[in-house]
């Protein structure tokens, strides 16, 4: 996927300055994540996440796209039998969009914003949506060790479900593959007004920006005369997550 997420700029992670903090993490075996950013932020910079939301399009689209986090184009993506998004190569900055009147308001929150394919609160095709974001894997954690894998803990929601989240690390050929741990679907279809939290431990090479990947299934409720309906993800992650 890296060939395709050239507008994504996310740099290696920020050392760690205070000793206090550096003996926290050594105890724990593990460094918090720089540049694992939340759905609806700007940019993320040389010192991670910016924590800055953008402002939503108006109801039926607008210009404003999230700054970390691209979508699988064109959509919905026909998926590979044998290796789901993962084969999938053309992505395009995601569509931040004023959230649909049935959805979980921004307002929940402050961290984080909806993200969606253009004006994706009202009708859309249903099918697969898959929505990818990077963060860069430090080489080395404070004390030396060298990162194996990475624990990543938050909450999403999502219109319809979430089928799956996916992670590649393509430094030292790494695979790109499903998480293991998480049900399938994580969310179901009625889940777009709440919360799911989620966790899951993932191999990963250091040195080297990986790839996250969600996949939303959008399908229609039994009373709809059509295929089409409103689709997105909402996406924050917590401090727990880590490299370890």
């Amino acid at each position: 996927m890296s060939e395709t997420m050239f507008f994504l700029r996310i740099q290696s992670k920020t050392v760690l300055h205070a000793v206090a903090a550096m003996l926290l993490f050594a105890t724990m075996a593990a460094a918090q994540i720089a540049g694992l950013c939340n759905t609806g932020q700007t940019p993320a910079t040389s010192a991670g996440c910016s924590g800055v939301l953008v402002t939503p399009n108006p109801y039926g689209g607008g210009p404003t796209r999230d700054g970390n986090w691209a979508l699988a184009y064109p959509y919905p993506s026909t998926l590979s039998p044998d290796h789901g998004p993962c084969a999938l190569k053309t992505f395009v900055p995601a569509w931040v969009d004023t959230p649909n009147i049935d959805w979980l308001p921004n307002s929940a929150s402050p961290a984080s914003e909806r993200i969606t394919p253009y004006a994706g609160e009202t009708n859309i095709s249903a099918g697969w949506y898959v929505y990818v974001t990077q963060f860069p894997v430090p080489s080395v954690l404070p004390g030396g060790r060298v990162p194996t894998s990475v624990t990543i803990n938050g909450r999403l929601s999502s219109d319809n479900a979430t089928y799956a989240i996916y992670l590649e690390s393509p430094a030292n050929s790494a695979a790109c593959s499903a998480v293991r741990g998480l049900p399938v679907p994580l969310n179901n279809d009625l889940d777009w007004d709440r919360w799911v939290d989620f966790s899951f431990a993932h191999p990963i090479s250091a040195g080297a920006d990986a790839y996250l990947a969600v996949l939303v299934r959008n399908q229609y409720n039994t009373g709809l005369s059509s295929g089409d309906s409103p689709t997105e993800l909402r996406i924050e992650f917590f401090d727990t997550s880590a490299f370890n």
